[in-house]
């Protein structure tokens, strides 16, 4: 089969299209090289997440709270000029410590650093997916590269400076040190990422169940002080800090981005029910809720056939490590950005072909999966969400809800069904090949005996 795929490599065409894609890969790295330049010269910093960050870093520094509703809007209207309706800030006190330094610069010089720290976080996602990688070809190592790169929420995280990425990558570091029974980093990781905890709570169910307590308290206690620490810089009260940020989360809710009747960004599962039935409330959130309530039965069945085979293991796999950060941005509120979350699934799929490649006879349904896995991490590229989604909604009023419901179905619900069909697929992938290594074991362990 591998000379096979040499030979058809090898023919003019295909050396072509091989050699173009390249190209238009390295290509798009260029410019957005050049789009950095350029933002960082810009006298006003464009990075609409970044000015919520930088407004609560320096409400904090006066010993204001961000959380509050009225306060925030003012301060963001004084800070950054932009006034009017700003959705409020509905981020836990555990991130007040973490954006602090922000507030000890002026708005372009931490927008600068912000920047700076974004490409870190970039090349750590980048080196992290190689070690997850089970090869050490460079070729595969380039392919791994490549395929992250092109997450989109990679590129939308640096366009609007959101922390989806930094989330990511710690995510993606709990899980190397963990599996080598790191616990303390690992429970630092964790407890630090918990600073959106729409991506990284199911974690902590995770390694409960995993029957990993050191890491899961660590992790409790880091987040514990990070809270405590951020209600005293902001001067809150846990009773204020809940009243704020109900006030807060209620108005978050009318938010056009928000709202999953109109929002074109979100990728979670939630929306799918909404924009299938916008005129019924009422059956819009059952199906939702019943395609989130089977996914998640899946997933726990697979973790629990998974735990019976390895005797109830504390030991992490990475398909688990993958299927929770599914869960994470399909059953939770989850943008654009948040596709980060992937980075683990695209490794996963690297890896599953080496597998079938080394192991195993080739199947046209597995590999049938496989590619259905590959092309809805493909819908999480610049290709769908920018030059698709993006491009096609400049023709009408988004926010307004104008959109036609034909469109809203199908192309503009692909990242979610993207989103459960890469989920489906790994689940797929996974289940077989607890039966594939069950196989292998049992023949291995027969001509041993024999």
């Amino acid at each position: 089969m591998i000379q096979q795929l040499i030979k058809f490599f090898r023919k003019p065409i295909v050396n072509f299209i091989v050699q173009a894609g390249v190209v238009l890969v390295v290509t798009r790295f260029l410019c957005y090289t050049g789009w950095l330049v350029y933002f960082l010269n810009q006298p006003h910093p464009p990075l609409w997440d970044f000015k919520s960050y930088y407004v609560a870093s320096k409400l904090a520094h006066q010993h204001l709270s961000p959380f509050n509703v009225e306060i925030f809007n003012q301060s963001f209207c004084t800070i950054t000029k932009v006034c009017g309706f700003i959705p409020p800030f509905v981020y836990p006190p555990n991130i007040i410590p973490l954006i602090w330094f922000l507030g000890d610069f002026s708005l372009n010089n931490a927008f600068k650093i912000s920047i700076v720290m974004h490409i870190l976080a970039i090349g750590l996602a980048l080196w992290g997916a190689n070690i997850l990688l089970e090869s050490k070809s460079r070729a595969f190592k380039t392919i791994c590269t490549i395929s992250v790169a092109l997450i989109y929420g990679l590129v939308r995280d640096f366009q609007v400076g959101n922390i989806a990425i930094f989330i990511a990558v710690l995510i993606l570091w709990m899980f190397i040190w963990a599996r080598k029974n790191q616990d303390i980093p690992a429970g630092i990781c964790l407890g630090l990422a918990l600073c959106k905890p729409t991506l990284a709570a199911l974690f902590i169910l995770y390694f409960i169940l995993k029957k990993r307590f050191s890491l899961v308290f660590v992790s409790v206690v880091t987040v514990t002080l990070l809270a405590l620490l951020g209600l005293a810089l902001t001067g809150n009260s846990l009773t204020q800090f809940l009243s704020d940020t109900t006030q807060g989360f209620s108005l978050w809710l009318k938010d056009p981005s928000v709202n999953p009747y109109i929002s074109i960004s979100r990728l979670d599962l939630m929306v799918v029910g909404p924009r299938l039935f916008p005129n019924n409330p009422f059956f819009a959130k059952l199906l939702s809720n019943i395609i989130v309530l089977i996914l998640v039965s899946c997933v726990g069945w697979y973790l629990y056939l998974q735990q019976s085979l390895t005797a109830w293991s504390k030991k992490i796999y990475l398909a688990e490590i993958v299927l929770v950060s599914c869960l994470s941005i399909s059953i939770n509120y989850s943008q654009e950005t948040s596709s980060v979350m992937l980075i683990p699934a695209a490794v996963f799929l690297l890896n599953d072909l080496l597998y079938q490649i080394r192991h195993c006879k080739f199947s046209r349904k597995r590999m049938s999966v496989w590619l259905a896995g590959v092309c809805c991490v493909a819908m999480q590229t610049a290709v769908i969400h920018g030059w698709l989604i993006h491009s096609l909604a400049k023709h009408w009023k988004v926010k307004a809800g104008e959109l036609p419901y034909f469109m809203k179905v199908t192309i503009f619900a692909l990242p979610s069904y993207a989103v459960l069909g890469i989920t489906v697929s790994i689940l797929v992938l996974a289940i077989s090949s607890l039966r594939q290594k069950q196989i292998i074991k049992f023949e291995s362990f027969n001509r041993v005996s024999i």
